[in-house]
């Protein structure tokens, strides 16, 4: 009876597992199908962009780091070695052109400023990325001495920016919680809500905490 029982089972299983066999090879097929259609995308744009013309680089309007704006001066009554660093390097990288070029591809880079042009624009793109640390680090010389107000000063032009470093974000609202602004702490919650940020996730949780913080 129990073998009766597992043979009438078959057909069912055998079909089962054909469905699954079939299964499986469609969408492998339709992965290939959508990796070559995404390889020839990207070649079609390497492309156009190999093709683009040289933009004129001095035509571009260049972010400025507004020292003079910066409550450096704090600094003069209040030596701080870590800090001085951190401003002279600021100071050099201010008279260079800096852009915000977080999130672009050496493909989008060239076709928007020409592929003779990459080479410039990687580096301006890492310099860039370097004054994000530079003005997350300053923030920070402040916050130890417990000048949130300043802090915040810089870290408001570093997000305005559009930094995408997460520290930024979360230093930001430690010092609206000190300061009691709760106003700016949740219009900084949303906008980072609005952000395409990698860590937007981790930055959230991070700014509920600080919310919750007595």
């Amino acid at each position: 009876m129990i073998l009766l029982i597992r043979i009438s089972h078959l057909p069912v299983l055998t079909l089962t597992i054909l469905a699954f066999i079939l299964f499986v090879a469609f969408r492998i097929r339709h992965l290939e199908s959508e990796e070559k259609q995404t390889d020839e995308e990207f070649w079609e744009n390497e492309r156009h962009a190999d093709l683009t013309p040289a933009r004129d680089l001095n035509t571009i309007q260049y972010i400025t780091i507004p020292l003079e704006k910066f409550p450096l001066s704090f600094f003069d009554d209040n030596p701080d070695e870590e800090a001085d660093m951190i401003i002279d390097e600021l100071r050099q990288l201010s008279s260079s052109r800096l852009l915000n070029l977080n999130g672009m591809s050496n493909t989008d880079l060239k076709l928007q400023y020409g592929r003779k042009n990459l080479g410039e624009m990687q580096q301006i793109g890492e310099r860039f990325n370097r004054v994000e640390v530079l003005l997350c680090d300053l923030a920070k010389c402040f916050m130890e001495k417990k000048e949130y107000q300043k802090a915040s000063c810089i870290l408001e032009y570093a997000i305005g920016l559009g930094s995408d470093v997460s520290a930024d974000y979360t230093l930001l609202g430690e010092c609206y919680r000190v300061l009691s602004m709760p106003d700016k702490f949740e219009a900084l919650y949303e906008k980072v809500e609005s952000m395409d940020l990698m860590t937007k996730g981790t930055v959230l949780r991070e700014l509920d905490r600080i919310r919750n913080e007595k």
